[in-house]
C-alpha cells in the first residue's frame, strides 16, 4: 500500500509544462535566407540524441515533485491480542484423595482421575472439552499445608508436567484438609498476577488482558486444619473478584485399597466432601458448585466451567508507513547530472 505524505506538492508537476514553455519562448532568434539546404542535408548523430536532454530535464522535475510529495509504503499489522481467563487450580492431595474408584473400565484413586481429567481440561480432549489455550492456569495443592505447585502460566506443558508428578501426602504430621488456606492462597496469587504479569513484561504495552480471575477447588474432604477458614478465605476472593467453582468429588461411602500381610485389600470407606462448606465458598463469589461422583461426572463439570468461562482473541490492525521518498530524489539527481554531462560534452549547443 502507497499513499503520498504531502500530495500537494503534485501540483508542481505542472511546472513541467510551464519550464518548457518558457524555455521555448526565451530562446534567441538567427534568420536565414533560406533553410532549403538545411533540411535536405541528413541529421547527424548528435542531432538526433538531443531529444534525451528533454527527457532527461522531464524526468528530473518529474521524480522531484514525486519525492516532494513524500511516498510512503505502507505495511498491514494485524496484533493478536487474548483475552484470557486466570485460573487457579486448587487440588486435593489429602490420604482420602487414595480412595479408589472407576475409571475407563479400571480402578484407580481419585487423585490418578482428577490428574487425568484436568490434564483433559487444560489440553482438551477432542470432545466437551476444548482446551483452554489462551489462560493463564496454575496450580496449588493442599493436604495440611497449601503449596504452589506450579505458578500462573501460559505455559501449559509445564502445568501439565507438574500436576502428572501429584503424589498422596503420605506423612500423617502432613495429612489433613486445609481448604481455606488453599483458597486464600491462591486468592493472593490471583490478585498479584496482573502486577508480575507487567514486571516481566518486555514490553509495557504487552498483548495478553485478564478478562477474569477464578478458582476451581476440587476436595473429597471437608476443612479440618489450617489457619484461615473457608469463610474467610471466600471474603478475600469475593473482595478481589475472584469466583470459586467448588467440586466436591467422590461418593460418600467407597472404598480403599491398603497393603496387607495377605496382599491388595479393598476395603470400605466412608469419606464425603463437606456440600455445605463448598456450596457456601461458590455462592459467595458467583462461582458454581457441582459433586462429581466419577470421571465422567468430573469431566462434565470441567465442561460446564470451559462454557462459562470463555476466552477471546481480539484482531487489531494497523499500518505502519515508512518513507519511500529517496529512489525518487536519487533519480531526479541521477537525470539532472546525466542532463548537464551530455549538454556540455557530447550534446553541446552552440550558442
Amino acid at each position: 500500500m502507497m499513499r503520498f505524505e504531502s500530495p500537494w506538492a503534485l501540483l508542481s508537476l505542472l511546472s513541467i509544462a510551464l519550464y518548457f514553455y518558457l524555455k521555448r519562448r526565451g530562446g534567441g532568434v538567427i534568420v536565414f535566407s533560406s533553410l532549403r539546404s538545411i533540411t535536405t542535408s541528413p541529421k547527424t548523430f548528435r542531432q538526433r540524441m538531443l531529444w534525451l536532454l528533454t527527457a532527461f530535464e522531464t524526468l528530473a522535475l518529474a521524480f522531484l515533485a514525486i519525492a516532494l510529495a513524500r511516498p510512503q509504503i505502507g505495511t498491514d499489522r494485524v496484533k493478536n491480542i487474548s483475552q484470557g481467563v486466570a485460573i487457579a487450580m486448587l487440588v486435593d492431595t489429602s490420604s482420602s484423595m487414595d480412595i479408589s474408584m472407576d475409571f475407563s473400565g479400571q480402578r484407580g484413586s481419585r487423585l490418578e482421575i482428577a490428574k487425568e481429567v484436568f490434564q483433559e481440561f487444560v489440553n482438551g480432549d477432542g470432545y466437551e472439552l476444548t482446551g483452554r489455550e489462551n489462560d493463564l492456569i496454575g496450580m496449588i495443592t493442599f493436604a495440611r499445608y497449601a503449596d504452589t505447585i506450579c505458578p500462573l502460566t501460559i505455559d501449559h506443558d509445564a502445568v501439565t508436567y507438574f500436576a502428572a508428578g501429584l503424589e498422596i501426602e503420605d506423612r500423617p504430621n502432613e495429612d489433613g484438609t486445609a481448604i481455606g488456606d488453599a483458597v486464600a492462597l491462591a486468592a493472593a496469587r490471583l490478585e498479584m498476577v496482573e502486577k508480575a504479569m507487567l514486571d516481566q513484561a518486555d514490553d509495557p504495552e504487552h498483548d495478553y488482558e485478564i478478562k477474569s480471575k477464578v478458582i476451581i477447588l476440587l476436595t473429597d474432604g471437608e476443612n479440618n486444619c489450617g489457619r484461615h477458614m473457608p469463610k474467610e478465605a471466600a471474603a478475600m476472593a469475593k473482595k478481589w473478584g475472584i469466583r470459586i467453582h467448588s467440586i466436591g468429588f467422590g461418593e460418600q461411602s467407597d472404598s480403599r485399597i491398603v497393603q496387607t500381610p495377605d496382599g491388595p485389600q479393598e476395603i470400605g470407606v466412608e469419606a464425603g466432601a463437606d456440600t455445605q462448606t463448598l456450596a457456601m465458598l461458590a455462592n459467595l463469589t458467583g462461582g458454581i458448585f457441582r459433586m462429581a461422583r466419577d470421571a465422567d461426572s468430573l469431566r462434565t463439570v470441567y465442561g460446564e466451567i470451559d462454557r462459562m468461562e470463555k476466552t477471546d482473541i481480539l484482531l487489531t490492525s494497523h499500518t505502519d508507513y515508512t518513507d519511500a521518498f529517496i529512489p525518487f530524489a536519487l533519480t531526479a539527481m541521477a537525470m539532472i547530472f546525466l542532463d548537464a554531462l551530455l549538454a556540455s560534452t557530447l550534446l553541446r549547443r552552440v550558442p
